[in-house]
Order: C-alpha cells, then sequence, then structure tokens
C-alpha cells in the first residue's frame, strides 16, 4: 500500500481544498500512478458531487475513476498544517488526505479496507499527526 517515504507528504500548507487535492495528488503524478489529469478528474467530480471522499471528522479519502487518469494502484498519505474546508457538515475541517488511485473495483476496495484499518486506530492517528518527517510516518505505518 504505502511502502516509500515518497508517497508521503507531511505538515504540507494549503490555501483551499483544490490546493490540498492538488499536494495530496502530487506523488501520484510525479512517480506515475496516476496522469496530470486525474487531480482534474477529482476536482470536476467535487463541483459536481460534493467533496464525497470526506470520510470522518478531519479524513478525506480523495480519488476518481480509473478512466480519469489511473496508471496503476497506489495510496498517498498527506497531511496538513492547517487544516482546511472542503464543504462537508460533518467532516471539515480536513487535516489528512489519503488519495487513492485504482485501476479496477476490486483494488479500489482493497484500498479502502487498508484505509479503513488505519484511521480506525486513533492512537496511530495521534502519531501521524505529531510526527516530524515522512520516513516517521512510514516507520508509524509499518508498525501497525
Amino acid at each position: 500500500m504505502i511502502d516509500d517515504a515518497k508517497w508521503i507528504q507531511i505538515n504540507q500548507v494549503a490555501a483551499d481544498w483544490k490546493e490540498a487535492l492538488s499536494i495530496a495528488c502530487t506523488p501520484l503524478i510525479i512517480h506515475g500512478a496516476a496522469e496530470p489529469n486525474y487531480l482534474q478528474g477529482i476536482i470536476k467530480n467535487t463541483q459536481s458531487w460534493g467533496p464525497y471522499y470526506l470520510i470522518a471528522p478531519g479524513i478525506a479519502m480523495p480519488h476518481a475513476r480509473p478512466e480519469q487518469g489511473t496508471i496503476y494502484n497506489q495510496i498517498t498519505l498527506t497531511t496538513l498544517k492547517q487544516p482546511v474546508v472542503f464543504g462537508h457538515e460533518d467532516c471539515d475541517p480536513v487535516w489528512l488526505l489519503m488519495t487513492v488511485c485504482a485501476t479496477q473495483s476490486d483494488d479500489h476496495i482493497r484500498l479502502i479496507q487498508y484505509i479503513a484499518e488505519l484511521i480506525d486506530n486513533p492512537l496511530l492517528l495521534d502519531e501521524i499527526r505529531c510526527a516530524k518527517t515522512n520516513d516517521d510516518v512510514l516507520r508509524l505505518l509499518n508498525s501497525y
């Protein structure tokens, strides 16, 4: 799932939800898991349907459809220094984005299960929020 620190970005600064999504998608695009239009797919979907990917207070799982630019399965983890508002009454503001890139629906379900296990652990979330480096977060993920 997240097997390298290159998929992790901590304490990022975003002015709004679009910038937060851009930051969260950058590793997917730079490292070849998604095409550049994947970000635009998420933004377009958000404008059409609202922030459908906010899954818990403070936590977003941005994703688009495979045909919107997925190349291979991957998750990125991004924390924000200051949480941002996405427009979701129950989950705003967001400090953690776990961006999902999945090639098929079965893969999407598997990645969601992985994320569900992570966010179901309040201690892990607290440790991620306090982490100082990407490598610290990777060690935390590998220890759970």
